[in-house]
Parts: C-alpha cells; structure tokens; sequence
C-alpha cells in the first residue's frame, strides 16, 4: 500500500492537497473509501475488505488521532502487503510520537504556514495591538480572512490549554515553549474571554450580522490595549 501523510499548520494549503487527490481519483474512476469513526468496520478491516470488482482504491483518513493503538500497529506490520492508496489528512503539525506510530515507508508532505503569519500570531500579546493589527491587514491582503480567523481561534485554544493542562499537548518543544511564554502574558480569565469573543465573531459573521474583518479588528484593539 502506497501512504501519503498530509500534515502542517498551513491547513488551507494541505486541505487544498487533500481535494486534488480526491478529484484525480475521480478522473481515474478509482473507488475512495472514508475511513470515519462512524464506519461500521474498525481501520483493519476497511483496509482488508475486498471488492467485487478489480479497482483501484483511495482510502482517505481524516481522524488519526481516534485510531487505536493496536490499529495503528497492524497498519505498521502490514501495510506492505496491502493495496491501494491511503492519504492521511492530518491539520496541524504532527507530533513525533504520532509519526513513529505509522509505517516508515510514508511518504510525507508537510505543510508550514507563510513566516508572516507565524509571527502575526506570536505577536498577539497584551500592549501590543498596533502591531498585531498592522500584521493582521499585511496577511488578509493575500490571505482569506475567514482562514486567518481560524488560525486565531485555533492559537487562542492551545494558549488556553498550555496554560491549564500543558503535559497532554503532543507539539514539539519549541512549539511548546513559545506557546507557554505567550500565554504568561495573558492572564487565564483574559484569554477566557477572548475565545468567547472569538465564538461570538464566528455566529455573527456566518449569520451576516458582522463583518469578520472590522470584528477582528475590534477584539486586537481592545484585547491587546
């Protein structure tokens, strides 16, 4: 079985990757196979099952964190002997332990985020609002909005669960130290509100009450005073 690992913090740009072997798979008529946490049939068992017809499969995997231990070793051990093509869609960067989890004949394609945005999000701290929204409208000239705002939310929930539960996040540990110096600057309550903000943000924007871009604006303006 040939597997494709998709992973990276650039989650736009490897979901776009993901879509292009959908679509390819389609052109060539092969069968695509989810394997979801709803299926009937455990990881092994989908990737055994066989069909009526000779053709060729795609097997997409978008859960691999909800996969077993014992699943992910029969994966290991027979992988090899499997046909087919698995691509395993991962959306953040994925952790050294997951990856020594999976085969070791993957191939790999990683994902990072333009080096803007990294420091975009590294500068979205207390006293520092001007700044962060001088970045913020530098990236929306080329990024999508609604993208970055997920990037927001997405690093407003790691501040908050480094500063409560730091032992069970699987990042790296430079990932880890800077997210643990950031969120000192934040008090808990601080980035409590922030993320209920954020919430309040994403209803009224999907519902046409606000404009993402002026909402984002307000919370970096009045959050980092």
């Amino acid at each position: 079985m040939k597997i494709i690992l998709l992973h990276g913090t650039y989650t736009s740009k490897s979901y776009e990757r993901l879509t292009k072997f959908i679509e390819v798979a389609k052109k060539r008529n092969w069968e695509i196979v989810q394997l979801s946490e709803d299926s009937p049939l455990s990881l092994s068992e989908s990737l055994s099952a066989q069909s009526l017809f000779v053709k060729e499969k795609l097997y997409i995997l978008e859960n691999l964190n909800k996969i077993s231990k014992k699943e992910l070793e029969w994966l290991k051990k027979k992988s090899e002997q499997l046909g087919g093509t698995l691509v395993i869609y991962y959306p953040d960067e994925i952790s050294k332990n997951l990856l020594k989890a999976l085969p070791s004949k993957i191939k790999i394609e990683e994902f990072k985020l333009p080096k803007l945005i990294f420091i975009f999000l590294e500068k979205i701290y207390p006293r520092n609002s001007k700044e962060a929204i001088k970045l913020f409208h530098q990236i929306i000239e080329n990024e999508p909005v609604e993208f970055v705002f997920v990037l927001i939310a997405r690093h407003f929930r790691d501040l908050y669960w480094v500063k409560v539960d730091s032992k069970t996040l699987e990042f790296p540990d430079w990932r880890l130290s800077k997210l643990k110096r950031q969120a000192s600057l934040f008090s808990e309550t601080q980035v409590k509100e922030i993320i209920s903000e954020l919430a309040e943000v994403d209803i009224k924007a999907k519902t046409s009450q606000a404009s993402l871009i002026s909402s984002l604006d307000l919370i970096l303006a009045t959050k980092l005073k």
